[in-house]
């Protein structure tokens, strides 16, 4: 018996076929047609001197375009293919599209990415967690970018008493990405800081090319130190992003993922602070609404005298009481300032101001005791404001 089937079922099976058989493909085309819907979608034409292809920008993706399609361009384009089935026609539904011009670049970095999501280099399960209430925050980027002053402000404003230490490198140009490596190296070898952020602000593809580096990459997967990357704008994605702890869109998001814990502490105790400003003032007028009443029920029975003499005692009652709310705030605004006092005298960085340094052996561990040296040993001095290195060339050791 034959078996009669509708177009729907063969449209179906032709639609199956064609996405479970030919996987996610990059092609090399000319625009032909290009249309912009009113919906957000991009229509075009691909084609060679071969062949054409309809193709499709859904409207997500063309939103996050940063080239976009123009009559005449050369593209490198990379999606899927699938089957229109009310027009019973197939079309590439691009899913990134880049001008041919850079699109070496773009099918470079695809080609690393892959052998870096191979190796596993890029799970989740290796990524270490980013310290809830850091102490020492490392700073890997330009000593002059715009990036730098970015997160030192948001720093000042959530977290002005993290300790911070910048290793500078180049972020831009031929060699940068040995320079970053360098100055990773420098803050896990002396100074060991809680986390660490690597950033730059935005840029063109080449700006930014030097943190697809695969020496970089691996480089920072095997970092033994939290580390966050915060690489241009919030579009921009490099192959650091992808093997590094934390990925932050910007360098300034970078600095706030690093803040977060703190300015929620912040807020907490402001809010703990209008709560107990709030509760005071609340006690006070409903004591003020009562002794009001009372004056009105006293008055209406020719009380005046005794009323005068209430509101006498009420109203010392009151002062008292204001006054010990506020002796109280300012007993605790005293215990709080003697222990911030005490914490910023005792805390590295006050110390270090006053002219003491920190002496370090090769290990980076620090060195307490003079019976630790020997003549000849390479040591490392660090300072309020930098660091050097010596050689031990004489050692009086007491007793």
């Amino acid at each position: 018996m034959l078996n009669i089937q509708s177009v729907s079922d063969i449209t179906a099976q032709i639609k199956a076929k064609l996405e479970n058989e030919i996987s996610d493909i990059i092609i090399r085309a000319e625009i032909s047609e290009c249309k912009f819907h009113s919906s957000g979608h991009i229509y075009l034409v691909l084609k060679d001197p071969g062949a054409v292809l309809p193709a499709v920008i859904w409207r997500r993706t063309a939103q996050e375009l940063r080239t976009q399609p123009v009559l005449g361009m050369e593209v490198i384009v990379y999606g899927r293919l699938s089957v229109y089935a009310p027009h019973g026609r197939y079309q590439f539904i691009i899913q990134s599209l880049q001008d041919a011009g850079r699109g070496e670049l773009y099918i470079q970095f695809e080609a690393l990415k892959a052998r870096l999501v191979e190796e596993g280099l890029c799970d989740s399960e290796r990524k270490k967690a980013i310290p809830e209430y850091p102490m020492h925050v490392g700073i890997v980027t330009s000593a002059t970018g715009a990036a730098l002053q970015d997160m030192l402000h948001v720093f000042r404003q959530d977290a002005p008493h993290v300790r911070l230490t910048l290793s500078p490198a180049r972020v831009q140009g031929k060699g940068a990405a040995q320079t970053v490596i360098d100055a990773l190296k420098e803050l896990n070898n002396t100074l060991h800081p809680d986390c660490v952020i690597c950033a730059r602000g935005g840029g063109s593809i080449e700006d930014l090319w030097e943190f697809n580096d695969e020496i970089l990459a691996r480089f920072i997967a095997d970092y033994p130190l939290p580390l966050i990357t915060g690489i241009g704008h919030e579009t921009d994605t490099t192959i650091v992003d992808h093997v590094s702890d934390y990925r932050a869109s910007t360098p300034t998001n970078a600095a706030e993922t690093v803040c977060k814990s703190w300015r929620d502490v912040r807020n907490k105790l402001n809010q703990l602070d209008y709560s107990l400003t709030s509760r005071i003032e609340y006690f006070i007028e409903k004591q003020h609404r009562r002794f009001q009443d009372i004056q009105r029920y006293l008055s209406s029975r020719r009380m005046s005298d005794t009323i005068m003499s209430w509101s006498d005692k009420i109203q010392s009652l009151r002062r008292q009481l204001e006054g010990g709310v506020r002796n109280h705030i300012k007993y605790k605004k005293v215990r709080y300032d003697g222990i911030s006092g005490k914490l910023w005298a005792y805390s590295p960085s006050h110390v270090l101001k006053k002219g003491y340094a920190l002496i370090r052996d090769n290990n980076g561990q620090l060195i307490r005791s003079v019976h630790a040296l020997s003549l000849g040993d390479n040591i490392g001095i660090e300072f309020n404001d930098g660091r050097a290195d010596a050689s031990v060339t004489q050692c009086d050791k007491k007793g």
